[in-house]
């Protein structure tokens, strides 16, 4: 079934209660799984909003089983026309299945891709002719900031990932004190007077979450192991609702039953479309994503919700 056989709000309409959702997958059947999975739950359709498909970096991990989504320099310029590629083939099926209220396509830009203004100007050139409709860039450095304003100043839509960046390499949760909030409200500033039109936020405290984004000015926003809030949507990854992590993780998909050697032949469009309709349908009814601890005192919590995080 086509997606355009399907009756739902348009994206952005005044009132729409869906809970809005970043997907980040990689190849043509996870869309095919994606449409199956939609077409499937009629109650689904009324309990998300798929704003977007984002093809990840992460690929280098997930399909291609590295321990990280850095590389070397040898390695840029090569996986870099990889994930285009990957783009054009993703773009060319979501238009295919959802010609109506279609998601629009994010390039994921890799490590190496957005070292300078100019070097940024031609990756994302190379994603946007594949198909990319948004680029999304990891705010690891002030230096990245001049480089996203260069790009919204040629035309390109940007997403910025704040808090935890992997290709940053920091490991650690974001927002645990005031100061590391204050902080990320002054990135989140940054970014949006650089001219982003949405943000991820990633192993960031809930509470700063909340504080962020729920409010009539915050950006369009879209949180990884972040906990939840009102407003805000939620970032999914397609894989991680069919494998298991090789480590013990509670915050996790829960549907997750896999293991990584099980694939591909664990992997076809029938499974994923089972377990991503199930993670779907618990994130619209608020059963996932868990809520990790914070570390702020109950005085902090209080300042946050007094805080007005978009004003300069």
């Amino acid at each position: 079934m086509l997606m355009s056989e399907l009756v739902a709000p348009a994206h952005g309409q005044r009132g729409d209660s869906r809970r809005p959702i970043k997907l980040n997958l990689y190849r043509d059947y996870e869309v095919d799984a994606v449409a199956k999975a939609m077409a499937d739950s009629p109650v689904l359709q009324m309990g998300i909003r798929l704003d977007c498909l984002m093809v990840s970096d992460s690929y280098l991990m997930t399909h291609l089983g590295r321990a990280s989504t850095r590389l070397a320099k040898g390695e840029q310029a090569l996986f870099l026309e990889i994930m285009a590629g990957l783009v054009k083939e993703v773009a060319h099926r979501a238009k295919q299945l959802f010609p109506y209220e279609a998601p629009y396509i994010v390039g994921d830009m890799p490590d190496g891709s957005v070292v300078n203004g100019e070097v940024a100007v031609r990756s994302a050139d190379r994603m946007r002719r594949a198909g990319a409709d948004v680029i999304k860039l990891e705010v690891h450095s002030e230096a990245v900031i001049a480089i996203i304003e260069r790009l919204t100043r040629e035309g390109f839509r940007v997403m910025a990932h704040l808090g935890y960046t992997p290709q940053g390499g920091d490991g650690g949760r974001v927002g645990g004190s005031l100061d590391g909030a204050y902080a990320l409200f002054a990135s989140a500033r940054q970014v949006r007077d650089a001219g982003v039109e949405s943000i991820v936020l990633e192993k960031v405290d809930e509470f700063v979450h909340r504080a962020l984004v729920d409010r009539p000015e915050a950006l369009p926003s879209y949180a990884i192991f972040s906990g939840k809030s009102e407003n805000g949507g939620q970032s999914l990854n397609i894989w991680d609702s069919v494998f298991k992590p090789g480590f013990r993780a509670r915050y996790f998909p829960p549907t997750a039953r896999e293991t990584v050697d099980a694939f591909p032949m664990a992997y076809s469009a029938t499974t994923i479309a089972k377990h991503i309709g199930t993670l779907l349908s618990l994130t619209a009814a608020g059963e996932f994503p868990l809520s990790p601890p914070t570390l702020l005192s109950i005085d902090d919590v209080v300042a946050l919700a007094s805080s007005d995080p978009w004003a300069d």
